[in-house]
């Protein structure tokens, strides 16, 4: 990001929240601020985008890691988005995703991108399919690699999953 937008964003961030950290209700106020879908549809995904923000695990997003999660997300390359992508799909935070990690997140971008057939495509069908695709071992979970390989060479899947598009 270029320093007059960094500075930008520092003052408006510290000037709403003297702290300097935010609480999930405060991330997603800005976070609904930030995209152009309605709120309806920005709230399922939220929560999983304010824990791939929030690195270190407290329960807050300082500046530094919004700045990082801003930059990457909406400036960032292909893979850098699908790292941070990877984070929100990742529940337990154990580095590796599973089945019943991929269906929740999957109901949320539903949401956001409006998908509204969602009993021609039902969220437990794609996610046991797009498990199948992504676990190249074939050993139920799913590496930040393996996620990164395939969803880099398969855009239909990469646009469904991936919430940083």
């Amino acid at each position: 990001l270029p320093e007059n937008e960094i500075r930008m964003w520092h003052e408006n961030f510290f000037h709403d929240n003297p702290d300097g950290r935010l609480d999930r209700d405060e991330f997603r106020k800005i976070f609904h601020m930030l995209r152009q879908e309605s709120p309806d549809r920005l709230d399922n995904i939220c929560d999983h985008v304010f824990r791939a923000f929030d690195v270190d695990g407290n329960g807050f997003v300082e500046f530094g890691e919004f700045l990082v999660g801003f930059a990457v997300c909406s400036r960032g390359d292909l893979r850098s988005r699908l790292d941070y992508a990877f984070e929100c799909y990742d529940l337990d935070s154990n580095g590796f995703i599973t089945e019943d990690e991929i269906e929740p997140v999957l109901r949320g971008m539903y949401t956001l991108l409006g998908i509204k057939h969602v009993a021609d495509y039902p969220p437990e069908i794609v996610a046991k399919d797009l498990m199948n695709k992504l676990d190249l071992t074939k050993d139920g979970c799913v590496t930040k690699d393996e996620f990164i390989y395939f969803l880099m060479k398969e855009g239909m899947y990469r646009n469904t999953v991936n919430p940083f598009h």
